[in-house]
């Protein structure tokens, strides 16, 4: 029976007759494929550094029981932990965070025996994996949890633990005999709280306005919200921190120190929202969190509020807005390599975009060399001194598939993300010049020439009024 025999429903392919099973018995297998969750963590959490055990790469010894003699004898050198469970701890454990707590997600590897056995009738190690689970939630055997419940993490232990909290008095023969006591040797790798997603609907309506009360469920739909992440569900991670936001919005605050306890939830609520709406490409979203951010710091945020939001303009195409976001976060971690990375990638877009831009406008005017000449025809001729009608003698002496080319490009980067485009003077003649003003104008763009050289031009994007 894998996974610490957890009680999580599955159909069985073949039906147990009733008549087998207290007679001889019955075996089956439960599939375990689902308990295994594989998430990222955008949150920084501590990284336990423990990677998933190759089944063809375990020594033989290591899944050797610790005691193959009686377990009488083997409880005189443990210490009691209560009447039906006794503990020797074999590496100690780190106590600083404390134990595994109630409504957690702890990570461990086990091996379980029955005595005078050498081999384990179960064990994570042999499935090649950590095994995980959420305490307080019924879902492994009882005798199982509160043993687990008694480490702290990165502890190793042994346990007998009596078949009260096991399998009872019938066990499950032929493979679980009555009355069976276990031998279990743990690790705990880690674990991380877990909160509750119900936190707040426990909250009585008289009380939804009182910090006292709503700050401690507001930070429990908090946990609640990085266990959606890590987990990869960004849709129930945001609605959770949402929620946690909107709460602590609606307190009314009793002094200064509920205040900073209110802006401190916040900000990490925040921060965490502007992860989370980028990962599900909800950019704009990502910009109004920082906003919020900006007031609660007074204008300084962390690295890795600034990070996300330079992510954000960068997708919105507001390229230089994110790089300025980007030195800014630079400018508080100087040594991350993420941040660097994102510059450089930002602006290698950037100007793969304008080079691009610019070979297609340079095929466009294939035909420049005959319209040159046809310009120097054009030039004997005087000009009416009314702006309008020279500019449409210029526009119509202009070969219209040039003219239709460049309004094509016109509105490729009318389409684009970016605001302006810098191009050479030196590529038109001065009717060809004319001819991109007029066009420019008409698709409610600027070209104008650069005060600092003559010799560069500008399109620019006008904005709707």
């Amino acid at each position: 029976m894998d996974e610490a025999f957890s009680t999580s429903a599955q159909l069985l392919k073949e039906p147990l007759s009733f008549a087998e099973l207290i007679s001889s018995g019955a075996h089956f297998e439960v599939d375990t494929a689902h308990f295994n969750s594989n998430y990222c963590d955008d949150f920084n959490a501590s990284d336990d550094g423990e990677e998933d055990v190759n089944e063809e790469e375990i020594e033989h010894e290591a899944l050797i029981s610790p005691w193959t003699r009686s377990f009488a004898e083997l409880r005189e050198l443990m210490t009691p932990i209560d009447e039906h469970i006794y503990k020797r701890i074999t590496r100690a454990g780190v106590k600083e965070q404390g134990l595994v707590p109630d409504k957690a997600r702890v990570a461990l590897r086990y091996s379980a025996y029955w005595e005078g056995q050498s081999a384990p009738f179960d064990s994570s190690m042999l499935r090649g994996t950590k095994f995980e689970f959420e305490t307080g939630q019924n879902v492994v055997l009882e005798g199982l949890e509160a043993a687990v419940r008694s480490m702290y993490i990165y502890e190793q232990s042994e346990f007998i633990i009596s078949y009260k909290l096991l399998f009872h008095e019938l066990g499950c023969p032929p493979r679980i005999k009555p009355h069976a006591d276990g031998l279990f040797k743990i690790e705990v790798i880690g674990f991380t709280l877990i909160g509750d997603g119900q936190s707040l609907e426990q909250i009585a309506p008289e009380d939804r306005n009182k910090f006292s009360v709503v700050y401690p469920k507001a930070q429990d739909m908090h946990l609640h919200g990085k266990d959606c992440v890590k987990r990869g569900s960004y849709r129930n991670a945001i609605t959770a921190f949402e929620r946690a936001v909107a709460s602590l919005n609606y307190c009314r605050l009793a002094d200064e120190k509920d205040e900073v306890q209110q802006n401190e939830l916040l900000i990490t609520l925040y921060t965490n929202l502007m992860i989370c709406y980028n990962k599900l490409n909800k950019p704009a979203r990502v910009c109004t969190s920082m906003k919020a951010l900006r007031l609660l710091t007074r204008n300084q945020p962390s690295c890795k509020a600034l990070f996300q939001e330079g992510r954000a303009l960068a997708a919105l195409g507001e390229y230089e807005q994110a790089r300025q976001a980007f030195v800014l976060a630079q400018v508080k971690q100087p040594n991350n390599k993420e941040i660097s990375e994102e510059i450089i990638n930002m602006e290698q877009r950037v100007s793969k975009y304008e080079r691009s831009m610019r070979e297609i406008w340079s095929r466009a005017l294939g035909n420049k060399e005959k319209e040159k000449q046809k310009d120097k025809e054009d030039q004997k001729q005087k000009h009416d001194s009314n702006e309008t009608e020279a500019n449409n003698e210029i526009s119509e002496s202009v070969n219209q598939q040039f003219r239709r080319d460049f309004e094509s490009q016109l509105e490729e980067f009318e389409k684009s993300s970016l605001r302006s485009l810098h191009m050479s003077r030196k590529m038109y003649t001065d009717k060809e010049f004319h001819v991109l003003r007029l066009l420019a104008k008409a698709h409610n763009m600027k070209l104008s020439l650069s005060s600092l050289d003559v010799e560069q031009m500008t399109l620019t994007k006008l904005q709707l009024k």
